[in-house]
C-alpha cells in the first residue's frame, strides 16, 4: 500500500517539475524575443537624376553659362549624392504595425553602416534623410506604419520651395534571434526640381513671381506614393543670374545666339523644389493632358501686371529636374515659342504633336487686377 502510494506521489512530483521547466522555457524564449539582437545595417543613399542632362539640354550653350552657373549654385543642396542624417522607424508587423523601435543617425555620405540592437520580429522599416534640412517638411502618424508619411506643416496658402533634398527608404527586415545578421536600406530622393528660363527681349520687366501648382502635398513612405487631396501652390524663387556674368556691362545687355534662339538680354529665371505632380492630368486642352501649371505674374515697367498660366503636358517625377523655356511678349504673357521670325522651331517628330509637348496650352490675363483675357497659344 505504502508503496503505491509512494510510486503516485513520485509520477506526480516528475510531472509538475516536468511541467515547471517546459513553462520556465517558454518564460525563457518570450524574454530571448524582446533582447535586442546585434544587427548590422547599412544605408545607402541611390540618386538617380537627370539633372545633368536636362541642363546638357536645355543650358548647353556656351551663352548660357551664367544661367546655368545661377541654377546649379541654386540647386547645389537639392541633387546630392550623400546626406546629413537618417531617421530609421521599425513598424513591428506582429503588433499591429505599430512603432516599437527608432534610431537616429548623423550619416555625412554616401553610405554608411550602423551597428544596431534591435529585438527579434518581422519589420517594415521607414527612413527619411535630410529632414532637418527642410524646416517646412515633418513626419505624420509617426506611431503607426500604415499612415506614416511627410507632410507640409506650414499654415501658409503658399508652401516655400524646399531648400534641400529629401530622401526616403523602406525595407522589410526579418530580425532573427541568432545575432549577427546584415541588412541594406536605399534612400531615394523624394522631391523633385522645375525652372522657368524667360527670354525678355520684348518687355522690360520690373518684378516676376512665380507659383507652381498640381504637385503633391505629402508622400507616404511604406506605400511609397504621394497624395494629392490638397491644394498645395508651391512658391518659386527669382534666380538672378547677374553675379555669374564676368563683365558687368554685359550683364546688362548680354548676346545670345543659337541656332534656337537669340537673346539680347540676360534671361530671367525661376526655380521651385517640391514633391512630383501625378504621371496623369486630370484635365485636357484639345487632346492634350494637363498634369500640372505654372502661374507667372509679370510686372511691366508701367505698373501693369499680366498673368499666365502654364499648362504643363508632361510629369515631374521625384529625383528629375525639368527646365522650362519661354518667351515674354511685349505684354509680359507667355509664349513657348519665338514671338517674332525668323527664329521658327523645327518641325516636330509627329506632325499632330507641338514642337515642345512640355508646355500644352497658356491662358493670359492682361492688367491682372483688372481682369481682361486672350490665348496667345493653345
Amino acid at each position: 500500500m505504502n508503496r503505491t502510494f509512494h510510486l503516485r506521489l513520485c509520477w506526480i512530483a516528475a510531472g509538475l517539475l516536468t511541467a515547471f521547466a517546459l513553462g520556465s522555457c517558454a518564460l525563457i524564449d518570450e524574454r530571448q524575443k524582446d533582447c535586442p539582437e546585434e544587427m548590422s545595417l547599412t544605408c545607402t543613399v541611390n540618386l538617380v537624376s537627370n539633372k545633368e542632362e536636362e541642363m546638357n539640354d536645355k543650358l548647353g550653350t556656351l551663352h548660357d553659362l551664367p544661367l546655368r552657373a545661377a541654377l546649379e549654385d541654386y540647386l547645389s543642396d537639392v541633387f546630392v549624392s550623400s546626406t546629413r542624417d537618417v531617421d530609421m522607424l521599425f513598424y513591428d508587423q506582429r503588433k499591429r504595425g505599430k512603432m516599437t523601435f527608432r534610431e537616429s543617425e548623423v550619416m555625412d555620405a554616401e553610405q554608411r553602416v550602423f551597428s544596431l540592437q534591435v529585438p527579434a520580429s518581422d519589420y517594415r522599416v521607414a527612413g527619411v534623410s535630410n529632414l532637418t534640412a527642410v524646416p517646412v517638411l515633418s513626419l505624420q502618424d509617426e506611431e503607426d506604419g500604415y499612415a506614416l508619411a511627410l507632410v507640409h506643416k506650414t499654415s501658409r496658402s503658399v508652401v516655400p520651395s524646399h531648400p534641400s533634398a529629401v530622401y526616403a527608404a523602406r525595407q522589410r527586415m526579418l530580425v532573427r534571434d541568432r545575432g549577427d545578421q546584415t541588412f541594406g536600406i536605399q534612400f531615394h530622393m523624394a522631391n523633385a526640381a522645375a525652372a522657368l528660363a524667360l527670354n525678355c527681349d520684348s518687355c522690360e520687366v520690373r518684378n516676376l513671381r512665380a507659383t507652381f501648382t498640381g504637385l503633391a502635398d505629402s508622400f507616404r513612405i511604406l506605400d511609397s506614393a504621394y497624395s494629392f487631396d490638397q491644394h498645395i501652390v508651391m512658391e518659386a524663387d527669382v534666380i538672378d543670374a547677374r553675379p555669374y556674368v564676368d563683365d558687368s556691362e554685359e550683364a546688362e545687355r548680354f548676346i545670345y545666339d543659337t541656332f534656337w534662339e537669340r537673346w539680347t538680354k540676360l534671361p530671367l529665371m525661376v526655380c521651385t523644389v517640391g514633391f512630383p505632380s501625378p504621371n496623369v492630368g486630370s484635365a485636357v486642352i484639345g487632346t492634350y493632358p494637363i498634369v500640372w501649371t505654372i502661374e507667372l505674374y509679370v510686372t511691366l515697367a508701367d505698373g501693369s501686371t499680366t498673368r499666365s498660366d502654364i499648362y504643363i503636358g508632361r510629369p515631374l517625377e521625384a529625383g528629375r529636374l525639368m527646365i522650362i523655356k519661354g518667351w515674354l511678349t511685349e505684354n509680359g504673357g507667355f509664349m513657348a515659342t519665338p514671338p517674332h521670325p525668323p527664329y521658327v522651331p523645327p518641325p516636330p517628330v509627329d506632325p499632330d504633336q507641338p514642337a515642345d509637348s512640355t508646355v500644352v496650352g497658356v491662358s493670359v490675363v492682361l492688367n491682372w487686377n483688372n481682369a481682361g483675357n486672350y490665348n496667345p497659344y493653345l
